[in-house]
């Protein structure tokens, strides 16, 4: 293989670890707030994005609108969800929670397969199709794209959390619940809060991804990469989360280039099971110790 067509290769690798880092983001997000993992991220990223396509087909409206219209439904929708089903179930354990969550999932999917069926339906893209053309290389506008905006987002989110009065009630509710409590900070207000900012990154995630594969009730699948994204660069963090998304993409692009094609699909669980076997705090993680 020559050098144009492996760089070609992991460009297209950081344009799909970008979409599991926005996953692997929005999961965190809702982590460190809760301390429970929300398995119902990919059906709602779903959800939003047939939404969004909903008012492209039927209200003609522009692609810039119906990305909108996808982020307006999915803050909506994890607004409700967190209000209405995850609220009253606040004092339960965090298992009771995450399969209330994988029962969603299975919920969300099972709608979004009633009311726009199980097809797969093109998607329109931000970007062109006609490669850049840079000496021998050859990259598709739609990673570069997807890479930028990925990015663009990365960053805004990290000035809210950094700057802004509700970025740093997040992060001290996710240090210490009961410190953050006895501050004056209301923790149901930062859980609607996580929940609704999680669900706006999952919507920009799907509109990004589903021209590249297509949209349908499966799409949702991608949040499991998400998780094994967060898990890569541990659980957790932040940082962790967008280079465990890159490494995921990457390795799951150049994989079936040195082994066995049919290995692309198995490469993320292969991964997880490797870094939870040499480093179970993940790469920027750390192995949280307890005395007994």
């Amino acid at each position: 293989m020559t050098w144009a067509a492996l760089v070609h290769v992991v460009i297209s690798g950081l344009a799909t670890g970008s979409i599991y880092a926005l996953m692997a983001i929005s999961l965190v997000i809702i982590y460190n707030a809760t301390r429970t993992l929300n398995f119902a991220q990919g059906e709602m990223l779903m959800v939003s994005t047939f939404v969004g396509w909903t008012a492209l087909q039927v209200l003609d409206v522009p692609l810039v609108g119906a990305l909108l219209v996808a982020v307006v439904a999915s803050a909506l929708l994890g607004f409700v969800l967190e209000r209405v089903v995850i609220r009253h179930a606040i004092s339960a354990t965090h298992f009771d929670v995450l399969i209330i969550t994988l029962g969603l999932s299975l919920m969300l999917r099972s709608a979004a397969g009633v009311a726009w069926t199980h097809d797969e339906f093109p998607f329109p893209s931000f970007f062109g199709n006609r490669p850049l053309v840079v000496g021998p290389v050859r990259v598709a506008p739609v990673s570069l794209g997807i890479i930028g905006a990925s990015l663009a987002l990365m960053l805004a989110l990290g000035a809210l959390f950094r700057w802004t009065r509700l970025g740093r009630a997040m992060r001290a509710v996710a240090q210490n619940q009961r410190a953050a409590r006895l501050m004056g900070i209301s923790v149901e207000r930062v859980y609607s809060s996580s929940w609704v900012i999680a669900s706006v990154v999952g919507a920009v995630a799907g509109v990004l991804i589903a021209p590249v594969i297509f949209l349908s009730s499966k799409m949702g699948l991608v949040a499991i990469n998400g998780f094994t994204a967060a898990v890569l660069g541990g659980f957790g963090s932040m940082p962790g989360a967008v280079l465990g998304g890159m490494l995921l993409g990457v390795l799951e692009n150049l994989a079936p280039l040195y082994l066995p094609a049919s290995i692309k699909h198995s490469v993320p669980f292969l991964t997880m099971i490797t870094i939870l076997i040499v480093r179970p705090g993940g790469v920027l993680g750390r192995v949280a110790r307890r005395k007994v």
